[in-house]
């Protein structure tokens, strides 16, 4: 038996073409952080410095939830469920990616119960600068480091779309 899949419940929502692009927005939304951290002067190794507070899967479960539910509120909780869970998946994707770059200060993904910050202990990604222009110094092996991992998200995703159509 077929679990029952988020399409016909979402659909009302947002247009169809929208869910891997908000999905896609949610994957790299916890980068905002950088700016933020910047533009505040947020010191390094704080809370709420790079990889912190905003990289937990605490605040990105939370923040996709609130905003699935100011989307959604008016078709019912399963919808705001589907979505918030669609986005959440997403937004929690990118610090487990980042517990498997090679440099950094680890990623705050215990909080609230913890504010340590931690790696996985295989680490096959090169971590990309902060900056724009210092990734450009470094853009060749940072993208041959991540392609096995778009590899995969890619196939999942085309699997996904196959095993929908029933094929």
């Amino acid at each position: 038996m077929r679990p029952v899949m988020p399409r016909p419940v979402i659909r009302p929502v947002i247009p169809r073409w929208a869910l891997p692009v908000t999905a896609g927005l949610w994957a790299a939304a916890p980068d905002l952080d950088t700016w933020l951290m910047f533009g505040l002067g947020i010191p390094r190794g704080s809370i709420f410095s790079h990889r912190g507070f905003f990289h937990s899967p605490f605040f990105l479960i939370l923040a996709a939830t609130l905003l699935a539910a100011a989307v959604a509120a008016r078709l019912g909780r399963r919808t705001v469920a589907w979505l918030a869970l669609m986005w959440a998946v997403s937004a929690v994707t990118h610090p487990l990616l980042d517990m498997l770059t090679d440099g950094g200060s680890g990623v705050m993904v215990l909080f609230p119960f913890s504010t340590g910050r931690y790696f996985f202990p295989w680490r096959p990604i090169r971590v990309s600068p902060l900056t724009i222009a210092r990734f450009f110094d470094r853009a060749g092996p940072i993208l041959w480091s991540e392609l096995p991992f778009c590899a995969a998200a890619l196939a999942v995703g085309i699997a996904g779309l196959r095993w929908r159509k029933g094929e």
